[in-house]
């Protein structure tokens, strides 16, 4: 009786067990088919695709008898082709055991989309290789709105950091802090010309105090300004030219001599006020 209630006993359970088994690998594709957000794809130990989601077709143009059998490498851009980066990628994975990057991947059309990838090495008990599971999302729309957000961002520090201030009737100032590039230069002058223009003021002092270097292009960008704003009539001093940007300007050969330069604003300010006053008393004996 115990013998055959043993016997029955393991009978019952191991079709039991066959369909759990089953019936969570049944769960498991319904899960992987109905991901729509991650490209999920099974690779082989050589880095070839051998399995490919629904949402991987989706999400990467490919279908599964288009890209199964091929390398993975097909979604890299071509510089990493070129570098080399897919091995390191499976190289990484296989000695970590897991792999994430935030990159540029290429679709089947040949677009790039901005992808977090995570690469996982697929090993059984005894530590064998099986291969990779990789599991990549499109995160194209959220760079987008972060490089949306960073411009604002720089827009708004340029327009903070290049603002055109009258400190006086007669004079105007332009604070210029950070790195004066093609674009800001462009700025900078359209709008000291027309705040010169609209206050009809004589002077304009230019402070580089807050530029922390200045190179070639930075040194022509300050004299292009410089001369654009005597094309209006107006005389400009250059302040904050410490004694390192003195040496630069010097060294790159830039010729700032017929250009008042002062090495604080304070001191900028008085020649400003002096100027000012003959501007004054010319007008009056005119």
């Amino acid at each position: 009786m115990n013998k055959a209630s043993s016997k029955s006993k393991g009978v019952v359970i191991e079709p039991q067990e066959t369909r759990s088994s089953e019936a969570s690998g049944d769960l498991l594709r319904l899960l992987v088919e109905n991901i729509k957000e991650y490209a999920i794809t099974i690779l082989d130990p050589e880095g070839m695709v051998t399995s490919w989601s629904p949402s991987a077709e989706k999400i990467k143009g490919y279908k599964a008898d288009e890209i199964v059998g091929k390398h993975f490498s097909a979604f890299h851009t071509p510089e990493d082709v070129a570098s080399g980066k897919p091995e390191r990628e499976l190289a990484a994975a296989a000695k970590d055991g897991r792999y994430e990057d935030e990159t540029w991947r290429v679709r089947k059309d040949g677009t790039r989309f901005w992808a977090n990838v995570i690469l996982t090495a697929l090993r059984d008990k005894k530590g064998n290789l099986l291969g990779y599971g990789k599991v990549t999302r499109d995160l194209t729309e959220r760079k987008r709105a972060e490089e949306q957000i960073r411009q604002q961002s720089r827009e708004i520090l340029e327009m903070a950091t290049v603002p055109v201030v009258q400190v006086w009737e007669g004079i105007v100032l332009v604070p210029l802090i950070g790195v004066l590039d093609s674009e800001r230069s462009q700025q900078l002058m359209e709008k000291l010309l027309e705040r010169i223009t609209a206050t009809s003021s004589p002077v304009a002092l230019v402070d580089i105090t807050g530029v922390p270097t200045i190179d070639t292009k930075t040194a022509q960008h300050l004299v292009e300004t410089i001369k654009a704003v005597r094309f209006v009539g107006a005389d400009v001093v250059l302040t904050g030219v410490r004694p390192a940007i003195a040496q630069t300007l010097v060294h790159l050969g830039i010729d700032l001599s017929n250009v008042t330069t002062r090495s604080s604003l304070a001191a900028g300010l008085r020649v400003a006020f002096g100027m000012l006053h003959l501007c004054v008393s010319a007008e009056s004996a005119d």
